[in-house]
């Protein structure tokens, strides 16, 4: 019985005219930890804006928070949409999004802190925590956290 060049395992050439599409870069997941981020700290800005009133130097100082957290969230709806552009054909993959914001809002909210309580040797720090948002960063922190496949305690 012959046997075809299938049968055989053999690989089929792809003679479509139009190559496949890459897979996104770790831009867009960058793109979305830094809109959290953003969104994270407009949002305690325009509470801290509301609940204290020792932050800002009278009805100016008021406003220019405001403006602040919208000019924040408007970057940030950008970034976002942006994000969303690059991710090409990966836009259904939930994991280009729960994990970048989390860590986005996390960085958002202690940069915000460090804002509002005067740190300014410390505002830079928080920052670092967007390395965990990157894909290969959480593809080894996953394998470090996981134990192997076959091993049982």
């Amino acid at each position: 019985m012959p046997r075809t060049r299938a049968a055989m395992g053999a690989r089929r050439r792809n003679n479509a005219p139009v190559r496949p599409r890459k897979p996104a870069t770790g831009v867009p997941d960058l793109l979305f930890a830094m809109a959290a981020a953003g969104w994270a700290m407009g949002a305690a800005f325009t509470v801290a804006s509301f609940v204290d009133s020792d932050i800002t130097a009278g009805a100016a100082g008021v406003t220019l928070a405001r403006l602040f957290s919208a000019s924040l969230a408007v970057c940030s709806l950008f970034a976002f949409l942006l994000g969303l552009v690059l991710l090409r054909d990966d836009r259904g993959q939930i994991d280009h999004y729960v994990t970048p914001i989390l860590v986005g809002a996390l960085t958002g909210m202690a940069e915000a802190v460090l804002f509002l309580w005067p740190a300014d040797r410390l505002l830079f720090a928080p920052f670092i925590l967007i390395v965990f948002a990157l894909r290969p960063v959480r593809r080894i922190v996953a394998r470090t956290l996981r134990p192997a496949r076959g091993h049982q305690r």
